[in-house]
């Protein structure tokens, strides 16, 4: 009688164990389907935040001062480019970038392409300030620019082109 008291005793203790274990896999997969879930939901907040601060640049009027503004504000961020049409340079110019990383302007409905390193003149924004630069670079504060944005594949904006009208 110990001997069958003793056995289902083993028994029991192995069935209670297993029963605890399955429960703590169960609850894992449970929780780790939420975090998968909350990451996903930060990620795209995160995202849409990131890309919220180029509303202000799609397809809006914006001044001289804003342009500026724009070239200082973005010249050390990778992968992304100004470019910069006036009325005296209608082929435009890129805003000095840290990176060296140039944008081709794509053709409608495209997406930006990288351009060769030496993709075009560069100015920094001192120059864009100088009104005796000769190479008509020079951004006036007062003018109204219409500004468009570009995006990559993978729907990161990747240049932004002003246009003085």
């Amino acid at each position: 009688m110990e001997n069958i008291s003793t056995g289902l005793k083993w028994v029991i203790g192995i069935i209670v164990t297993i029963l605890i274990i399955a429960a703590g896999v169960s609850i894992y997969l449970i929780i780790n389907n939420y975090f998968i879930r909350a990451q996903e939901q930060t990620l795209a907040q995160t995202q849409m935040i990131n890309q919220a601060e180029f509303n202000s640049y799609d397809n809006k009027d914006v001044s001289g001062q804003d342009v500026i503004n724009a070239a200082m504000r973005y010249k050390g961020r990778p992968q992304f480019a100004i470019k910069i049409e006036t009325g005296e340079n209608t082929d435009g110019f890129y805003a000095e970038n840290t990176y060296d990383t140039y944008y081709i302007e794509p053709a409608e409905g495209g997406v930006v392409e990288l351009s060769d390193p030496d993709g075009g003149p560069e100015q920094s924004v001192s120059e864009m300030l100088d009104i005796t630069n000769d190479d008509n670079c020079t951004v006036n504060t007062l003018g109204r620019f219409k500004s468009t944005i570009y995006r990559d594949q993978n729907d990161e904006v990747r240049l932004i082109v002003f246009t003085q009208n």
